[in-house]
């Protein structure tokens, strides 16, 4: 097949698990042979790599607001690659599947529906103080309203990660049910591998004391749960000798360090901001257990599927799709709620399970259930059905 991929994010210019997916979905359908281009959110200068089947064009201008700028954008260049002829089109957001629909190009257009991003700006506007910011997010919401129902609508199929993002998605296009296939994320299993081991990750990153190292990598936005956990870190450190090492940023950063500071944590919590992938791999395979708090909508979770893939345990919420994830693994590693003693006590429950050979078992799973080489096939058939259902 040629297939044209239209994204607002690219990894590694990007860090996110969207920007993961789209990067590794592409280019393993470039690597069994099917022609891909890409339409990517351009660095300081434009630039085109094409190598082994994968043309990556960073093109897209990104302005604010990037919503509408996105559509604007991709339809321009999508309009101009007219004659390349694809078979099929992937957007994998709604601006980008409605810059897709406005180009009104021939090939059936699939639309991957990462997350609901109405729910999504609903629960941030109920974390935020009256006020400015608060304010923005009720002239965004009609916009990106819109354009959820027009790529919903203009979708020859649409793609979700877990029955939980399908679950939201035909909550919010009842009509369009229809067109919906579950695939699934994954994870690039050579790469986030348990490599030379605990010992050897911890020497490199310079960690040399022996208390139990939780981490967890995230946006710091609301919906991250990520002050829950620093409640329930301070809960555990009465008893136990523990370090939360925190991977990202955002806005909540200010706000997290002083409640860190609050608890009494600053020497006990790490504040790595944004890490080099391969300093990531060593945090995930440095920790005794990874822990995804997310109070709200959590639509796959990569994060997850790394940590697994590394042979670390994760603990995380009953939210969103991480019981899918994690369930089928081990029940305990599922709290009981999102609430600071809820996690404290799934973590305090799954230290004790986190032995070598737990640690094991969960790189079996992940290498079973959640590695490419076993999802990709799926997104294959997806779009090899999209193609052969259009008329």
């Amino acid at each position: 097949m040629r297939i044209l991929v239209a994204t607002g994010e690219w990894f590694p210019d990007s860090k996110s698990g969207f920007a993961r997916v789209v990067t590794d979905t592409s280019r393993l359908l470039a690597s069994r042979g099917h022609e891909v281009t890409v339409l990517a959110p351009r660095l300081e200068q434009a630039t085109i790599d094409q190598h082994d089947g994968l043309d990556v064009r960073r093109i897209l201008a990104r302005r604010w607001p990037k919503t509408l700028t996105d559509v604007v954008e991709v339809a321009r260049h999508t309009a101009a690659l007219r004659s390349m002829r694809f078979d099929v089109v992937v957007a994998h957001s709604p601006p980008t599947a409605v810059g897709v629909t406005a180009a009104q190009l021939a090939p059936p257009l699939v639309v991957v529906y990462h997350a609901s991003g109405l729910r999504e700006l609903r629960f941030l506007r109920s974390r935020l103080p009256v006020g400015r910011e608060r304010m923005v997010t009720y002239l965004r919401e009609p916009p990106l309203a819109l354009l959820a129902r027009i790529a919903a609508h203009s979708a020859t199929r649409t793609l979700v990660l877990s029955e939980f993002a399908q679950s939201i998605f035909l909550a919010e296009h009842p009509k369009e049910g229809h067109r919906v296939r579950r695939v699934s994320g994954g994870v690039d299993v050579n790469w986030f591998s348990p490599g030379d081991g605990i010992s050897a990750a911890r020497a490199r990153l310079g960690l040399r004391d022996k208390a139990s190292l939780l981490l967890t990598a995230r946006r710091f936005v609301p919906r991250m749960g990520l002050d829950e956990l620093l409640h329930a870190v301070a809960e555990l450190r009465a008893s136990l000798d523990i370090r939360l090492a925190l991977v990202g940023g955002g806005m909540l950063d200010a706000k997290l360090r002083r409640l860190c500071a609050d608890l009494g944590l600053s020497k006990d919590v790490l504040f790595l901001g944004t890490v080099p992938d391969a300093e990531l791999r060593d945090w995930y395979r440095a920790a005794d257990l990874f822990v995804l708090p997310t109070v709200a909508d959590e639509g796959f979770g990569m994060v997850t599927a790394e940590a697994l893939a590394s042979g670390t345990p994760v603990v995380g919420t009953p939210v969103g799709a991480t019981p899918e994830l994690l369930t089928p693994l081990d029940s305990r590693l599922v709290a009981e709620g999102a609430d600071p003693a809820a996690l404290a006590a799934a973590i305090r429950g799954a230290l004790a399970l986190a032995t070598s050979e737990f640690g094991r078992r969960c790189r079996q799973y992940a290498c079973a259930r959640l590695g490419w080489d076993k999802v990709i096939p799926a997104w294959e058939q997806a779009l090899s059905e999209a193609v052969n259902d259009s008329p």
